[in-house]
């Protein structure tokens, strides 16, 4: 049996093109946390040098090889309002003033050098926040042989919680830009740890779990080092990959990361229609998915191919969409409403698997 796993995270089917997308953040990751009744932050974002404060950009590609695309123009918004800039960079909107810088970033991708339209964080973010996660969505378009593609609703979340003792989190990056584009291809993921803001550098007393998060349920890798190489036949078109990091035999910070294998010969599109995009902002608003297959080189449509969806609420526990009766389900398409997204927890992950005998 032949499996194809892909999940929610991109939009923008148009003239042969498809357009992966995912949010990306270097540097120190979007997490700040605060001391309840003072004016103390971990990190400090403003206090660390600005070539050091979370940068966020969009990462997009061509489904079909694994080119890098840049878009000519980007949309983004914080919560979401859209941001406005000054001729310096710097936001202009009420209340956010000076909090996001708008640049070009030099974002490393397989080894390349890409300029890629970002946003610098200029100011702790906290207070922004009613201290509460937020989320920052970026949109635009890629311009293709004389065309403009649009691409919708990229999230990522910033998350904003009370200071508790010592604070651990885990970031994985990879040296390719998490895609494989051969069949002899390799993919090294790396775990980095942060403690209350600060990278670790000493791990001698950690241990690593690396973690296929598959929509049927998680599969344990062997080794438990740093670093974590991922090959094709590790991955079924899209792999989301997750490293805990272990002291004392105790989880105290995991990571993601997805990988994508371009030299698999078929894709899984999940198209959306009902609604433009992810994101719901008004009652009664609904979105269908209906996957589909192509041949990754051709974009040619698919037969012969079933489809299984499982969902899950904002804190990755299983959810039952309204009219189902379990987390998981088969079927032609899934639709989402903002009623079932509010009470997934204001956030609802849409996995799908395209099974074939």
């Amino acid at each position: 049996m032949s499996n194809i796993n892909n999940s929610i995270l991109f939009t923008s089917l148009a003239t042969g093109t498809t357009i992966m997308g995912v949010v990306r953040v270097d540097n120190l990751p979007l997490i700040q946390r605060y001391k309840s009744g003072t004016g103390q932050f971990v990190p400090n974002f403003e206090a660390i040098a600005e070539n050091e404060r979370p940068v966020v950009y969009p990462y997009l590609s061509d489904t079909r090889n694994g080119s890098v695309l840049i878009p000519s123009i980007v949309t983004f918004k914080y919560n979401s309002i859209v941001l406005t800039f000054d001729a310096n960079g710097l936001c202009t909107n009420s209340g956010m003033t000076g909090a996001f810088k708008k640049i070009t970033h030099a974002a490393t991708i397989s080894g390349r050098t890409y300029n890629i339209p970002a946003i610098r964080v200029m100011k702790n973010l906290v207070p922004y926040s009613s201290y509460d996660n937020d989320l920052i969505t970026i949109s635009g378009s890629v311009e293709r042989q004389g065309r403009q593609l649009n691409f919708a609703d990229l999230n990522k979340e910033v998350i904003i919680e009370e200071s508790t003792g010592s604070q651990h989190d885990c970031i994985v990056t990879n040296n390719k830009g998490s895609q494989l584009l051969t069949a002899n291809d390799s993919v090294v993921e790396t775990a980095t740890l942060y403690k209350d803001g600060v990278a670790v550098s000493d791990y001698s007393s950690y241990t690593f779990r690396w973690v296929k998060v598959l929509p049927s349920g998680d599969v344990i890798m062997s080794g438990s080092e740093r670093t974590k190489t991922i090959v094709p036949s590790d991955v079924d078109s899209k792999l989301k990959l997750r490293c805990d990091i272990m002291s004392g035999g105790e989880v105290i910070a995991s990571g993601f990361d997805e990988i994508t294998d371009f030299s698999d010969p078929f894709d899984l599109l999940l198209p959306i229609t009902g609604h433009p995009g992810t994101q719901f902002d008004e009652d009664g608003q609904s979105a269908t998915v209906t996957p589909k297959v192509v041949e990754r080189s051709s974009q040619a449509a698919q037969s012969g191919w079933a489809f299984t969806f499982y969902t899950k609420n904002n804190a990755g526990a299983d959810f039952v969409l309204t009219g189902k009766s379990a987390a998981s389900f088969a079927g032609t398409s899934a639709q989402i409403t903002k009623e079932d997204v509010d009470r997934a927890l204001q956030g609802l992950y849409l996995q799908c698997q395209a099974s074939k005998s």
